[in-house]
């Protein structure tokens, strides 16, 4: 099985870690390709960066799908996946979709916490579109950006952890990390969490490798061109 990665940003500078963190989560049969756009923004975190970048993963998707199996866009703002889904005959996963999905079956209340607090509205609008508004309790941000995950990453990860805590305040009982730049976070926070942490790429190659080995693509009465 051949899974392409999209990464939906304009470098390639995490092509190869995420390559890493999505094998790290992979069946030992599937083999993972990451790449990236030729140009577009360095991260989607508004509306703009978003509306920027979908045209490119589109046609990313379009000129290198022949030789995989699923597709995963990797950005839990989800973009260009329906679209590309209308458009391919294969699966092709939004994390957040992939995350909420597994979320709702470990519990009934869940957070989310993302990166800027740009982003909140997004997965507000993202959580209603996607029919996941009865299940999610709490939406928060850590106030930073994409690419200063990477600065200081146990800066990062504190930030992340004092949101979760506030999360599962809120109410949530499981909580889903709303970046793939959180990747390979969730096994860290899961040690001073009592409740679930998902990571986004993890979900995203699950359902993705499932869907495949079960035969499954996406309904064309939904996702027709």
């Amino acid at each position: 099985m051949k899974i392409l990665v999209i990464n939906p940003v304009g470098t390639s500078r995490w092509d190869e870690t995420d390559k890493k963190i999505y094998q790290s989560f992979a069946s030992l049969e599937t083999e993972i390709e990451v790449i990236s756009l030729g140009e577009g923004p360095i991260s989607i975190e508004t509306r703009k960066t978003e509306a920027d970048a979908i045209p490119r993963i589109v046609e990313t998707a379009l000129k290198n799908h022949e030789s995989y199996d699923a597709i995963i866009v990797n950005c839990c703002a989800d973009p260009g996946v329906d679209i590309i889904r209308s458009l391919l005959d294969k699966p092709v996963v939004g994390p957040c979709e992939a995350s909420l999905a597994l979320a709702s079956v470990l519990g009934k209340k869940i957070g989310i916490v993302t990166v800027s607090k740009t982003g909140i509205p997004i997965f507000e609008e993202l959580v209603k579109k996607l029919n996941f508004e009865e299940f999610v309790v709490s939406i928060r941000a850590i106030g930073i950006s994409v690419p200063e995950i990477e600065k200081n990453l146990q800066k990062t990860v504190n930030l992340l952890l004092e949101e979760c805590k506030k999360a599962e305040k809120d109410g949530a009982e499981v909580i889903v990390l709303g970046c793939t730049g959180f990747a390979g976070l969730a096994e860290r926070l899961q040690k001073h969490m009592a409740i679930p942490i998902i990571d986004p790429a993890g979900a995203a190659v699950k359902i993705a490798e499932n869907l495949v080995s079960l035969k499954l693509s996406h309904s064309k009465k939904r996702y027709f061109s």
